[in-house]
């Protein structure tokens, strides 16, 4: 069963969340979708008003015509408003198009959720988490759905197609993130990359239709693209390659790959495989107490990568009015000064441009791409890792503002998450400055929350999702990562206005970092995290 014709005249369902995510689409009707909906039972009842007049004709058929065309009113938690939302709103924030035929998650996931109901409660989920945020009631349907896909998952995966088995790890992963909003979903992360090399495997001895090669290389590109997002703040010792691996196989032709906009790399679908490898390096410098001659070494290459990095030639205009590709060229070249300023504050012996002038360049960048355009759902990672370079008051006014408006059009807690650590990055630095190096000798302050509880107000039953399934016991997938407890900082108020005179983070004339704002210190965004274990989802 598709869903786009399910919801596109429908407007009156969710009039209160509008703000959230509204799409433009053309109207068109699907018979299927139409014969479907007229199968589905009305809770309507079918009695006259008490003031009718008994008898009349006119009243009896205006009741008829009001009746029939009377949508039909669902509870929050119902099956059916929940798949209104996910088509309505989830799609929406999935996705840099959102036209009627172009996003995958309708036209290539939701069809596989009829025949497989790991994957179909794995949606629900999703949706469910992405709904709490108005509706708070909707986590509990949120986690009862995600238990009964992990549940379905566990006793059905050897029988399960490819495809399906990928597309529900996936969809787990986001759902986690929603949730819990400071964590990564790491861990079916890492079990879709097992179900993807499996896979390809097959796809390499047989031949697949066109419609499941689509299929297959969206989700390949969407594991690629949550692959390497996690890698950017996810503690573990994983440096492996296996973005790179995946992408090359399942990249099209060259001339095919100019054509196509990613639904969630946008136009950056080449850079993302050099913003893994960063990525790696990152974790590998922060392990290490300094920085070898065989980090600098590959820090230089890395550097001329992204450097030589150039977005392709030509991509084909979507079907949604609200995504333009000059907007989608500008998100990606934010993501490659992004990627230089992370790349920098990792290996500052390389001379290179200071931290303000690359975070200037990436806020530049961002500052094109109006609230109004579908590509700042993914503009958390260039974001936040600028915005913590923010250093007057004007800046940091844009950038927090930038904040509350995706927050309010993407309504997902990690947008909330990203806004309180870069409180806590600017409030540190601004700490730093007026006390110089006494702010390296203050303790950190601890509260005792766990960190899946922080924000939330969760009891310990709710804070939990038993996840019985072990993807890398079970297939041999490499070290699991070790949980991460630690004690939590309180986030702390915001402060736009930072304290005068402002020493800078870096010396002008060599690039060479402060050590407390690189990313080993505590006044570095991921130094927040670490601090109170959190590891946020950028994307």
């Amino acid at each position: 069963m598709d869903l786009p014709s399910l919801i596109i005249q429908r407007n009156g369902y969710m009039d209160e969340d509008d703000d959230v995510e509204e799409v433009v689409r053309q109207t068109y009707v699907n018979p299927d979708h139409e014969a479907w909906i007229m199968r589905l039972p009305s809770p309507l009842s079918s009695g006259s008003s008490s003031g009718s007049s008994e008898g009349s004709p006119t009243v009896t058929c205006w009741n008829t015509f009001d009746t029939l065309y009377r949508e039909p009113v669902y509870s929050n938690d119902s099956p059916e408003m929940l798949m209104l939302r996910f088509d309505r709103q989830t799609c929406g924030i999935l996705s840099v198009k959102d036209g009627p035929t172009e996003n995958p998650w309708r036209t290539l996931i939701w069809p596989l959720a009829r025949d497989c109901s790991a994957l179909y409660h794995a949606i629900a989920s999703m949706t469910s988490f992405h709904t709490s945020r108005d509706i708070p009631s909707m986590r509990v349907q949120g986690i009862h759905h995600m238990r009964s896909s992990i549940k379905s998952l566990v006793s059905g995966i050897q029988n399960m197609r490819f495809d399906t088995a990928i597309a529900t790890t996936l969809v787990l992963a986001f759902a986690e993130s929603w949730d819990q909003h400071i964590s990564t979903g790491i861990n079916h992360i890492k079990g879709a990359k097992i179900l993807v090399n499996q896979a390809l495997v097959q796809h390499r001895q047989a031949s697949f239709s066109a419609e499941d090669t689509a299929r297959l290389r969206f989700l390949c590109n969407t594991w690629v693209y949550m692959d390497v997002i996690a890698r950017l703040t996810s503690v573990d010792d994983d440096e492996s390659n296996d973005f790179d691996n995946v992408y090359e196989m399942m990249s099209p032709e060259p001339l095919e790959n100019d054509m196509q906009l990613d639904p969630l790399m946008g136009c950056a679908s080449t850079l993302f495989p050099v913003v893994g490898r960063v990525a790696n390096l990152v974790r590998r410098v922060r392990r290490s107490e300094s920085n070898s001659p065989a980090i600098i070494s590959k820090a230089v290459d890395l550097r001329r990568m992204l450097e030589a990095w150039i977005p392709p030639s030509f991509v084909e205009p979507p079907e949604d009015p609200t995504s333009e590709i000059q907007h989608s060229l500008q998100t990606a070249e934010a993501y490659r000064w992004a990627t230089l300023l992370y790349l920098h504050q990792a290996v500052p012996e390389i001379p290179y441009l200071s931290s303000a002038d690359l975070s200037k360049k990436v806020l530049e960048y961002l500052a094109t791409v109006p609230l109004s355009s579908r590509a700042i759902i993914v503009h958390i990672y260039p974001l936040l890792a600028a915005g913590a370079e923010a250093n007057n008051e004007e800046d940091r006014r844009w950038v927090a503002d930038r904040w509350q408006s995706m927050g309010r059009r993407m309504a997902i807690g990690v947008i909330d998450r990203c806004a309180d650590v870069l409180k806590e990055v600017w409030s540190r630095r601004d700490a730093y400055e007026m006390s110089g190096q006494s702010c390296l000798r203050m303790p950190v302050a601890t509260t005792c929350l766990h960190s899946s509880m922080l924000k939330r107000n969760y009891t310990v039953d709710e804070a939990v999702v038993d996840d019985p399934f072990d993807w890398i016991d079970s297939y041999g997938g490499g070290k699991r990562r070790a949980a991460s407890g630690g004690n939590l900082e309180a986030p702390r108020a915001l402060r736009l206005n930072p304290p005068r005179p402002r020493r800078s983070s870096a010396d002008f004339m060599t690039g060479v970092i402060d050590p407390q704002f690189s990313v080993r210190g505590r006044l570095h965004w991921l130094g927040v995290m670490k601090d109170w274990g959190w590891e946020v989802l950028l994307g």
